[in-house]
């Protein structure tokens, strides 16, 4: 713990570049990435390798000043996703934040809201499912998974890496909330923020449904560029 802590102390320290320099990029260190979304455009040149969907006629992602909102359409089929994935890889230890925003979001709608490991499975979520106590956050580190009852419309996922270990959180009454800790891989890592349905977990509602991230942050040993 004391090594993530010594991480998000080093991104709070270099935060400052971010806000005088990121007009409208994202800032990518030797150690940390902080994208905040501000400019009007995706930041593929420093932040982003790529964003896409696998039904783009029914499911849009666009960036304001601000955010980045993706916008599902009530004509979206089961299995949809949209995601994103950094240019630049975590090496070692890692701790990686995002905050987002339920902009539209019907109850028991079948939408995950992710933070992952890109390419695996790894991941911290946000969903509303199709039974009592429908609102959760939740964490898949395979074979494990865990589950806890959410509240409210805005919120943040973090993971953490130390040494083998994966940690998945979320935020609550201002305090991280641990949801599990399992092994998991120890290569150099892109992350991905991910807004999809899994029709064999959670039927999708057939309803619009609109998610915002912001101030999305990594900080570890080393991020590693191509």
């Amino acid at each position: 713990m004391r090594r993530l802590a010594r991480l998000m102390a080093i991104a709070a320290a270099t935060t400052f570049l971010s806000l005088s320099a990121a007009a409208g990029a994202g800032i990518v260190t030797p150690r940390h990435i902080d994208e905040m979304f501000r400019g009007t455009s995706i930041d593929y040149t420093n932040t982003w390798a790529w964003w896409g969907t696998n039904q783009p006629s029914y499911v849009g992602f666009a960036q304001t000043d601000g955010a980045l909102t993706v916008s599902v359409s009530a004509a979206a089929q089961p299995d949809f996703n949209i995601s994103g994935a950094t240019r630049c890889l975590a090496h070692g230890d890692f701790d990686a934040r995002v905050e987002f925003s339920l902009d539209t979001w019907p109850a028991q709608n079948g939408v995950f809201v992710s933070l992952m490991i890109n390419g695996t499975p790894f991941n911290v979520f946000r969903v509303s499912w199709q039974f009592p106590d429908h609102e959760q956050y939740g964490a898949y580190l395979p074979p494990a998974n865990a589950n806890a009852l959410a509240t409210g419309t805005t919120g943040k996922l973090r993971l953490a890496r130390e040494g083998a270990m994966i940690t998945a959180y979320y935020l609550a009454d201002h305090h991280w909330v641990s949801l599990l800790t399992a092994a998991g891989p120890t290569s150099d890592v892109s992350l991905t923020l991910a807004v999809f349905n899994i029709s064999g977990a959670a039927t999708f509602a057939g309803e619009p449904v609109a998610v915002s991230f912001d101030n999305f942050r990594v900080a570890a040993d080393a991020i590693v560029c191509p």
